[in-house]
């Protein structure tokens, strides 16, 4: 039975030993704002993540699978702080999006995001692989 993650349909199970998956790096430069959608970038639902900023001198924000549009100029509300020069780790989970504010940093710092994801099921039978050959 898939859980419905910000209406993706995630059958993936993150603890699983005999998943693949594969690693995805994503860098948010300062002064901007960022939504990275695994199933529509890559086909994937991210299941763990390390999100680092890298300025020295000013804080970033972000948000996992955020069910509300964004709004123009951000708003605080909702948003997780990170310090600057620190790092935030998420594991054995199903993260379909994450949203990064950078606004406050300079052009030239970054939010990088190191991720784990694992391939969407394509076929009905990549969904359900304890299902036995024959049976409906």
């Amino acid at each position: 039975m898939p859980t419905v993650i910000q209406g993706f349909e995630v059958y993936t199970k993150p603890k699983d030993t005999s998943l693949e998956s594969f690693p995805v790096f994503v860098q948010v430069t300062g002064g901007t704002q960022r939504v990275v959608t695994f199933p529509t970038e890559f086909n994937a639902i991210a299941i763990s993540l390390l999100i680092e900023n890298q300025s020295a001198a000013n804080a970033a924000r972000f948000v996992l699978n955020r069910n509300h549009p964004i709004t123009v100029p951000s708003t605080a509300g909702g948003t997780i702080n990170l310090n600057p020069s620190q790092f935030r780790t998420f594991d054995s989970m199903n993260i379909v999006s994450v949203y990064i504010d950078a606004t406050a940093l300079l052009g030239s710092e970054t939010v990088d995001l190191f991720c784990q994801v694992a391939p969407l099921p394509k076929t009905d039978r990549q969904k359900d692989p304890g299902q036995k050959v024959g049976s409906l």
